[in-house]
């Protein structure tokens, strides 16, 4: 069943609007970004090992994957303002806490409450994009509305290592709680004047209106981008969750400049998923893009390896580079699949799948690592580990070109 587009719906979607969608995208994970710049500040401070730090991520992502598709659900009958309450207020909330008892139990209350406020956003943004952003308007605003994610990566990487220099893990957390409270204030005064289409314009499952058996199902390319999103994913937080522990472990470098890993993965990554999106707005199949980021990814940790075993320091900042312009940027080629995929009535549905896919992707990923170099003392095998990820996400690409040429062929 096709979507009925609202009536009001603009020509041209107001440029705040997009502010919003990133900071949607952004506010949801900074509390996994700050535990990602603080990796070692947080192993110091808790004393705990590398496998319990890796377990805190996946606690984060474990949370998010499980309440995603039943959110996905949800996110298209809430109101947005709610939606967005839960993705800022969840956020501060994990801070808070994490903040209030000088405890390792206590980061892993706060990791559960993180991962179901982030779980919101990419639904929620879907969604908006959906049914208040023109079609000419939509690939370049999903590429910059998936790049929120890396501004927030940005700014963590580079703020919460000066930040916890004098205050430790504690007075961090304080504060990026209170940097989240104007954020909230302008998407709640954006978003109220944002209209929405009414049930009946979107024509929303409901029991009010007759559904036809094969509008309940998902097309096989929305399964094909779930388990690509999860294989993808395995990679991606594999290397966020531990990029600034590597820099400080095994290539010897401080936490500040560790920290400054984060903000350069941040940069390529907001102009890759800008650049992707055109890209994929251009292309219309987003498969062959998602076989050339596998291979990507399997390169830049190749050069992790090298750089670990050679302690060639450039070799690590190319690797970082590709691990950011290439598989980190899959999510919006993912994104921007989903929405032509699926049918409009269902997007956050579909996208709850498919973030399901990506969050438990994102909580395997740092527990293999943890789990590797805690057990051997090094990277290398754990870089080794999630490559072999990539290496099935391409398997399942090359399906996904077969299912979309089948599709536009029987279309």
């Amino acid at each position: 069943m096709s979507a009925v587009p609202a009536p009001e719906a603009p020509r041209r979607a107001p440029g705040i609007l997009l502010v919003v969608l990133m900071i949607a995208m952004a506010a949801g994970p900074t509390f996994n970004f700050a535990l990602s710049a603080l990796s070692a500040t947080i192993i110091d401070e808790f004393s705990i090992s590398e496998s319990q730090y890796g377990l805190l991520i996946s606690v984060i992502f474990v949370s998010a994957g499980v309440t995603s598709t039943f959110l996905g659900v949800l996110a298209d009958r809430l109101d947005p303002r709610f939606q967005m309450l839960m993705i800022v207020g969840g956020t501060m909330l994990a801070f808070l806490v994490s903040a209030s008892v000088h405890a390792y139990w206590v980061l892993v209350v706060a990791a559960l409450i993180a991962g179901p406020s982030q779980a919101f956003s990419n639904p929620l943004t879907n969604r908006i994009i959906s049914a208040r952003v023109p079609a000419a308007q939509r690939s370049p605003w999903m590429g910059w509305k998936q790049s929120g994610v890396q501004v927030g990566m940005l700014v963590s990487g580079l703020a919460f290592p000066i930040i916890a220099a004098w205050s430790g893990w504690q007075g961090a957390a304080l504060i990026g709680a209170a940097a989240l409270v104007p954020a909230g204030i302008l998407s709640w005064t954006v978003i109220s004047k944002l209209r929405m289409p009414k049930p009946d314009q979107t024509q929303p499952i409901t029991l009010s209106i007759p559904i036809p058996k094969g509008s309940k199902r998902l097309p096989l390319a929305v399964w094909l981008f779930a388990i690509v999103s999860f294989l993808n994913a395995v990679g991606v937080q594999g290397v966020n969750g531990f990029a600034s522990l590597f820099a400080v472990q095994a290539m010897g470098y401080s936490i500040t400049i560790a920290g400054l890993m984060l903000g350069v993965i941040g940069v390529f990554g907001i102009l890759s998923r800008i650049g992707w999106a055109r890209v994929t707005g251009k292309m219309g199949r987003p498969s062959m893009l998602i076989i050339v980021m596998s291979l990507g990814g399997i390169l830049g940790l190749l050069l992790l390896v090298a750089a670990e075993r050679t302690q060639i320091d450039a070799l690590m900042w190319v690797g970082v580079v590709f691990h950011a312009a290439l598989p980190l940027a899959a999510n919006v080629v993912i994104n921007s699949g989903i929405v032509d995929a699926a049918p409009k009535s269902r997007i956050g549905v579909a996208t709850g799948l498919v973030s399901a896919g990506m969050y438990l992707g994102f909580a395997l990923g740092p527990v293999i690592v943890g789990a590797i170099v805690e057990a051997t003392g090094a990277f290398t095998m754990g870089w080794v580990a999630v490559g072999a990820t990539y290496i099935g996400c391409f398997i399942v690409a090359l399906f996904l070109v077969r299912a979309q040429r089948q599709s536009a062929s029987s279309a």
